[in-house]
């Protein structure tokens, strides 16, 4: 068996040399080179990810301010609970008044009989709460083309201190309102 030749077991081959500092310095810049594209796209991918989040982030914010203006809206209209003191025998609650009385409690203060109608045009959110706080009892009924539903078709306060609620179920077409009436009625 010859050695000749072979660089690493012949004693006769060339001389075993390893890289030139040429090639180990083309070596580094090439790694280096390598390593800064990976680490390019590492911080394109980073600043794409932040770019979503704010995002979402900013949608969020916005989100949740549309949710304070409206609580807000509704704390507007709904932090006034002062009664309204009613002293007459007739009220007819419609579309041109029902802001007036909505979400309110009304105080009916006359010692004769009260009638309290409500009128088929109101629509939207609508809810009151009559109180009888005399002796005059308050039947509670609903204008032609509208309808009061009573589970028991009670429709009259029972006595002094005997508060309703009046809540508006429905109106479809705007000239038919459905309202519920409960609380302390009576025959």
């Amino acid at each position: 068996m010859s050695y000749q030749g072979n660089p690493i077991l012949g004693p006769n081959g060339p001389a075993i040399t390893g890289p030139t500092p040429t090639d180990l310095a083309a070596a580094a810049a090439a790694q280096s080179a390598i390593n800064a594209q990976s680490s390019a796209m590492d911080a394109n991918e980073s600043a794409q990810a932040a770019a979503a989040t704010a995002t979402a982030v900013a949608a969020q914010i916005e989100a949740a301010q549309d949710i304070v203006a409206e609580v807000e809206e509704a704390g507007e209209a709904a932090k006034d609970f002062t009664p309204i003191v009613y002293s007459g025998t007739s009220l007819t609650i419609n579309a041109a008044n029902a802001a007036t009385y909505n979400g309110r409690y009304i105080s009916f203060t006359s010692s004769s009989a009260v009638t309290l109608t409500f009128g088929n045009n109101i629509s939207g959110t609508f809810f009151c709460m009559p109180g009888q706080a005399a002796s005059g009892r308050i039947t509670i009924g609903a204008a032609s083309g509208a309808s009061m539903v009573s589970p028991q078709l009670l429709f009259k306060t029972r006595a002094k201190g005997s508060i309703a609620s009046v809540i508006l179920n429905k109106n479809d077409d705007g000239a038919s309102a459905e309202y519920f009436l409960g609380g302390d009625v009576a025959v």
